[in-house]
């Protein structure tokens, strides 16, 4: 079962996700909007002198210049767009986390939709928010990993529950690697650990260099 202190670990971590998530749609997207604008009206008006004389090798430059920088603009609103997405917390007063993470793979990686298939076991639920919340991070950290950096095709998530304990596993088929060798700066894996340390739980990563994956989290069930 886990305590108020837990409880309240889990809460405060995704309120400070919340309060980045708030900065990144009230700050730095609508700047990116206000640049990016900028620079397609400048193109835009080279182009239109392009049209009506040649232009000089200087404003050549310039116009391919400010189509390297209309493209990156692009690139960080898109992915300002999923960051902010990801980081809101997940609404699992409404909706299962399963159904939740779902949502969000389909919303942030279509392409990865179709890799992914679910195994829960008909009895496997958690009740608790805190607990749902953290095994939506957990899980979606663990997809992110399997299809962006070990190129899998195929992603297994499945769920079971006895008196004592539930378990949720994510195997996939990718090219593997070795954890002892991860990088420190890999927060993604860190983060995991940290969320499965919150809520009482334990999270093991099974792998190899030429695969599989699979990452194990253990949580007790409340007496």
């Amino acid at each position: 079962m886990l305590s108020d202190d837990s409880k309240l670990a889990v809460e405060l971590v995704e309120l400070e996700r919340s309060r980045l998530g708030n900065e990144l749609h009230d700050g730095v997207i609508p700047l990116l909007f206000v640049a990016s604008s900028t620079v397609t009206n400048l193109r835009d008006k080279l182009a239109l002198e392009g049209q009506q004389a040649a232009l000089s090798p200087s404003q050549i430059g310039v116009r391919s210049g400010l189509d390297q920088v209309a493209q990156w603009l692009d690139e960080a609103m898109q992915a300002s767009r999923r960051l902010l997405t990801e980081t809101y917390p997940p609404d699992l007063d409404h909706c299962d986390w399963q159904v939740a993470a779902d949502e969000t793979l389909l919303r942030l990686f279509p392409e990865w939709t179709d890799r992914v298939s679910w195994d829960l076991d008909p009895k496997f639920n958690i009740a608790s928010q805190p607990v749902a919340c953290a095994v939506y991070r957990i899980v979606l950290e663990a997809i992110r990993n399997a299809c962006q950096h070990g190129e899998a095709t195929e992603v297994v998530v499945s769920g079971r529950s006895s008196e004592k304990a539930f378990e949720v596993a994510i195997c996939d088929n990718g090219i593997g690697f070795e954890p002892s060798q991860v990088p420190s700066n890999h927060f993604g894996i860190r983060a995991m650990h940290c969320r499965a340390e919150l809520i009482s739980g334990t999270l093991r990563i099974d792998s190899e260099v030429g695969g599989p994956t699979t990452v194990v989290l253990v949580v007790p069930v409340a007496d």
